[in-house]
C-alpha cells in the first residue's frame, strides 16, 4: 500500500484535498499532476480492490472512493477550487453571504427580459448576442475570481476573502442566466 493510499484511507486529508493529492496549498496547481495522483488513487482506492472483503472493509473503500472524487472535481475546477480556496481561509460560504455587486443586480433583471423577449419573439440572433455577451461577462469574473484567489494567498485579509466571495456569488448568477439561453 503505497503512502498516499494509507493518507486516503486513514481519513489523513479528509478536510485538506491538498494534502490528500499532495499538492502545495494554494489557487494555481499543476492540474496534470492533480489528474496522475487521483489515477493512482482512484486505482488503488476503487471498492473493487476490497470486493473479497468485509462489508465494513468495502464501506471504508467506498467512502475514501467518493472522497477522492469529490477532492478532484473540486480542485480540477477553477471556480469550485477559489470557493475551496476561500473557505480553508476562512471565508464566508454563500450561505453565509449572499451579496453580489450592486451593478449585476440591475444587469441581470435586464438581461432576463431581453432572453424571455428574445424567446417569445422566437429571434435567435438576440439570444446569440445575449449569450456571447454573457459568456463575456463570465470570462472577467472568472479571471477576477482567478485574481483574487491568488492574492489570497499572501494576502489573506478581510477585504480580499470578502471580495472573493462578491464574486463567486456573481458567477453563480451569470451561470444562472446562461442556464436559461
Amino acid at each position: 500500500m503505497t503512502a498516499q493510499r494509507q493518507h486516503a484511507d486513514s481519513g489523513a486529508g479528509a478536510g485538506d484535498y491538498f494534502e490528500l493529492f499532495e499538492l502545495p496549498a494554494r489557487f494555481d496547481i499543476d492540474i496534470a499532476l492533480l489528474r496522475r495522483r487521483f489515477l493512482e488513487l482512484s486505482r488503488q482506492c476503487h471498492p473493487d480492490a476490497v470486493a473479497m472483503e468485509d462489508a465494513a472493509a468495502q464501506a471504508a473503500a467506498l467512502a475514501t472512493s467518493a472522497r477522492v472524487n469529490e477532492a478532484y472535481e473540486t480542485l480540477c475546477d477553477p471556480v469550485r477550487r477559489a470557493e475551496y480556496v476561500l473557505r480553508r481561509a476562512g471565508g464566508k460560504s454563500a450561505a453565509e453571504d449572499k451579496r453580489v455587486p450592486p451593478e449585476l443586480l440591475n444587469q441581470t433583471l435586464m438581461l432576463r427580459e431581453e432572453i424571455e423577449e428574445a424567446k417569445s419573439a422566437g429571434d435567435q440572433a438576440a439570444l446569440t448576442a445575449i449569450r456571447k455577451s454573457v459568456l463575456q461577462q463570465k470570462g472577467d469574473i472568472e479571471g477576477r475570481i482567478t485574481e483574487l484567489a491568488r492574492r489570497l494567498a499572501g494576502q489573506a485579509d478581510d477585504s480580499v476573502r470578502d471580495e472573493l466571495r462578491l464574486q463567486l456569488n456573481a458567477m453563480k448568477y451569470v451561470g444562472n442566466l446562461l442556464a436559461q439561453l
